[in-house]
């Protein structure tokens, strides 16, 4: 599986920086964010809904991970969260949604990594620094237990909703601001 990782960050991460050159400004208008809230929340919704759940993250194909790898490069629009496009692809492809959510989690750390690192200089390094991520890291550790706790169970249709709600408003301030 670390193989697959790191095929599968090439062409996520490669996108994702000629992109966010060409495209960074152009796509964080509330619009555009709010739009892409409310189409990935229904996306995610039909996809979850009707697929199937039947490969297991140990059964996962080189294929299947690339793909999903190759997705997390529409993160670069605001609004469409990397963990959540990544995972409606794995679905999309009929894996399960723990093992989607997992392996979503650990095709994180190398893109993040590399986003954060291109990104350093831009960073204020200082103890509220410090202490900011620390509690990203905590907070995140307690997140991703209670995300895979949940998925055993539950379905992805609590986040889906979430995301439309959360692009409705964003869409209506900005209606209201102009």
């Amino acid at each position: 599986m670390f193989w697959y990782l790191v095929l599968a960050t090439i062409p996520g991460g490669a996108i994702g920086f000629i992109l966010d050159k060409f495209l960074e400004d152009a796509l964080t208008t509330p619009i555009i964010i709010g739009i892409a809230l409310i189409v990935m929340g229904i996306v995610l919704y039909i996809v979850d809904k009707k697929a199937k759940s039947e490969i297991e993250y140990k059964d996962m194909t080189l294929k299947q991970t690339f793909l999903i790898g190759l997705s997390q490069a529409l993160a670069f629009i605001p609004g469409v969260s990397r963990s959540g496009v990544t995972m409606t692809t794995g679905r999309l492809l009929g894996i399960k949604r723990e093992s989607v959510a997992k392996y979503s989690f650990l095709l994180s750390t190398p893109i993040v990594a590399g986003a954060t690192l291109y990104k350093l200089k831009d960073f204020v390094i200082n103890i509220p620094f410090f202490v900011g991520v620390f509690t990203s890291f905590v907070v995140g550790i307690i997140v991703i237990k209670f995300l895979m706790e949940y998925l055993k169970k539950g379905s992805f249709k609590a986040f889906a909703i979430y995301r439309v709600i959360v692009g409705i408003a964003i869409i209506a301030l900005w209606i209201i601001r102009l």
